[in-house]
């Protein structure tokens, strides 16, 4: 079987904070708690670790609402059920997105004792990020987010920092990332706030933040994170388009070539293709009445993965196609005619390739030749050979000194380069 990734919503849409812009808000002011079904787990995870036992690997998030909302024991509980279903040589990897303001040290130690990944939602220093999310009384989340933070950073919890641009930081891209640095925050995501409902995805969205404004946003961010081409500060998007120049498969589905980035599970059993349609249409089934494999395999799931193709007409003749894959079709109108439009960001990536095209062609081809370079030090290495001097021509065959090429030891503060180099290895 293919690999496959599963997102629970936890608590379906239940949250402590009331974010402005959150599309995933349908139940604020209803009184109904919602804590997902442990007979639903106890149905699903065995299927699911039979499924992914061909490729070795579960894959679990763990989103909402606020996940912590189902407490620590709920945790607890999932850990060893999962510990219990999988098959041998299964490797499980967890990861839980939050607001943070829940965690304790109790939190904290559990989820570096089991290896969590933890997102934490932060959208900037405290006079931006009290703009848009507040609690139910109106009140700044900064603090309470801070002080979760602060309990994952002394447990070593792997932490990636989720910021949503929208009107309150959309033009204030270098002063967020001198804040995230300031902070020690070397993982950070950036998507644009989107004024639509995931249960409502026939509607037209109500977007937050203009084509142009977000383009500019993401050439800012991009001087800031570029850093003479040696950058040590990952940006997810910058990343995956990344992959996209090294012809690596791209793992974020709003640059893929296939909406195929997993199922999600709401906490009743219910099955969806996207965190963006949580929708009686497009509902492949649940738990209890269906099994893992006939969702999974369903037409209407077929359907779904499918839903990118055809591009809009204007894509298919775009010089960044190859890269920017036609965005997400979420972003997308239907004319009166029943043609496409190009997703809304479309001016945006367009902004963003034509600025940044040449310097992140150039750190693919360096990455390239590190990755060159290495495997012909293993080589050498293992056959006791000597190795170049700093000014010998470098062995990846730039043409440059080897000192200003792979022998430049700043590239060892870069990620970019670490990722690589074990790639190689």
């Amino acid at each position: 079987m293919p690999a496959l990734s599963v997102m629970f919503k936890t608590v379906s849409t239940d949250c402590n904070l009331d974010c402005s812009y959150c599309y995933y808000r349908e139940s604020l002011e209803s009184k109904l708690i919602r804590r997902i079904d442990l007979r639903m787990l106890e149905t699903f995870v065995p299927q699911y670790m039979e499924y992914v036992a061909d490729t070795g690997h579960a894959s679990f998030g763990w989103q909402g609402g606020e996940p912590t909302l189902a407490g620590l024991d709920f945790f607890q509980w999932v850990v060893e059920l999962e510990a219990r279903h999988a098959l041998p040589g299964t490797a499980i990897s967890n990861a839980l997105q939050t607001n943070g303001t829940l965690l304790d040290d109790n939190w904290g130690s559990f989820l570096s004792r089991h290896d969590f990944l933890v997102g934490v939602s932060l959208d900037g220093p405290a006079a931006i990020h009290n703009m848009e999310r507040t609690d139910r009384g109106g009140h700044g989340s900064f603090r309470r987010v801070m002080a979760g933070i602060d309990i994952l950073q002394r447990q070593d919890v792997a932490l990636n920092i989720l910021c949503v641009v929208g009107t309150h930081n959309v033009t204030r891209a270098r002063e967020l990332m001198s804040f995230f640095r300031h902070e020690g925050f070397t993982h950070l995501q950036f998507i644009p706030a989107m004024g639509f409902q995931a249960t409502e995805p026939e509607n037209p969205p109500a977007y937050l933040v203009s084509s142009e404004a977000y383009g500019d946003f993401l050439v800012a961010l991009f001087d800031e994170w570029y850093e003479g081409g040696i950058p040590r500060v990952s940006i997810r998007t910058f990343d995956n388009f990344l992959q996209s120049y090294l012809d690596i498969p791209n793992d974020l589905c709003v640059h893929g070539d296939i909406c195929n980035a997993g199922i999600v599970v709401e906490y009743n059993g219910d099955v969806f293709p996207c965190d963006f349609y949580i929708h009686p249409r497009w509902k492949l089934g649940n738990i209890f009445e269906q099994s893992l494999n006939e969702m999974v395999d369903s037409l209407q799931r077929t359907s779904f993965v499918r839903r990118k193709h055809p591009l809009p007409a204007q894509c298919q003749t775009c010089e960044w196609k190859s890269l920017c894959k036609g965005g997400c079709p979420r972003n997308r109108f239907i004319l009166e005619d029943g043609s496409l439009t190009p997703e809304y960001f479309c001016q945006s990536y367009k902004q963003f390739f034509s600025y940044a095209n040449n310097r992140l062609r150039s750190l693919s081809e360096r990455i390239t030749n590190y990755q060159r370079y290495f495997q012909w030090l293993n080589t050498v290495l293992n056959e006791h050979k000597p190795t170049p001097g700093r000014n010998d021509p470098c062995p990846c065959g730039s043409g440059w000194k080897y000192k200003l090429c792979c022998g430049n030891p700043a590239l060892t503060s870069s990620y970019l380069f670490q990722l690589y180099d074990k790639d190689s290895s």
